[in-house]
């Protein structure tokens, strides 16, 4: 006998469970909507299936350096041998690449497959968009951080204590006076506008040396580091690199140059 309440109850679950799908496959991953060709592959199949693939790092050399998969080759998607070096490493293994980058915002591995397909020519390649702090939490054994694996949980720097640094524009604006040492940590080709015309200082994260200098220059001169990127993201991984050194004393821009040139500047300067 047909049960309208059953029925209906069904009916709700089903419609649950496709808001569901459609919140994990459109809300969670937000850049798959512009990459509707671009296969990709869960972290528990990447996981089981680790040592069949061929792992590939899109992200810069200072990044993998800093936390990486186990086993993973770095290949800077924005290298100019990205593609011949892709090329060569599909014909050498003659395994399915996997690419990743930072997590579910990074657009760098969705572009590697289809960097691949266009200029490598080399059609067996998936995106792993899950993230790798999601990876590092899931499968620490898998993980290095700094040279160092098992990562150890207590190392990753939660999202509570890289908050805690950030100041958006109008503070950061404020804080960045005599009294703090303003690096602009952006990649060259970003630097298409400087916030304090010139005086900050520009150096890349892979620049150690140079990076060194102005974090001794901070402690002894009892002054902050007022640091800022693009968009928000290199930061998290600078922070790191100032935890290794323990560094305290500094802030970062949050959102980056671009959240800043947003504003409009009588906003900014207004007290």
């Amino acid at each position: 006998m047909f049960n309208t309440r059953n029925f209906t109850r069904l009916c709700l679950l089903i419609f649950a469970s496709t808001l569901s799908h459609y919140a994990y496959s459109s809300d969670a991953f937000p850049a798959r909507k512009n990459y509707p060709s671009v296969q990709t592959i869960s972290m528990l199949e990447l996981y089981q299936k680790r040592n069949d693939v061929i792992i590939v790092d899109t992200r810069s050399n200072y990044e993998h350096s800093t936390l990486h998969i186990k086993n993973s080759i770095n290949i800077p998607i924005s290298d100019f041998d990205f593609s011949s070096r892709v090329k060569s490493l599909y014909n050498d293994k003659k395994r399915t690449i996997v690419f990743y980058c930072n997590g579910y915002q990074c657009e760098k591995s969705y572009k590697a497959v289809m960097k691949a397909r266009r200029f490598a020519k080399v059609s067996d390649a998936l995106a792993f968009d899950g993230g790798i702090f999601e990876w590092t939490r899931q499968y620490p054994q898998e993980s290095v951080l700094f040279e160092q694996s098992p990562v150890e949980p207590a190392a990753l720097i939660t999202d509570e204590e890289f908050e805690k640094h950030l100041l958006k524009p109008k503070a950061f604006l404020k804080r960045s006076n005599e009294n703090c040492i303003v690096l602009d940590i952006r990649d060259t080709a970003q630097r298409t506008d400087l916030i304090f015309s010139g005086f900050e200082k520009s150096v890349s994260m892979d620049n150690t040396l140079t990076l060194d200098r102005y974090i001794t220059d901070s402690k002894n001169s009892n002054k902050a580091l007022c640091i800022y990127d693009a968009v928000g993201r290199q930061i998290r991984w600078f922070q790191y690199y100032l935890k290794q050194k323990n560094i305290t004393n500094y802030y970062f821009l949050d959102g980056g140059a671009k959240a800043f040139f947003k504003i409009p500047y009588k906003q900014l300067h207004d007290s």
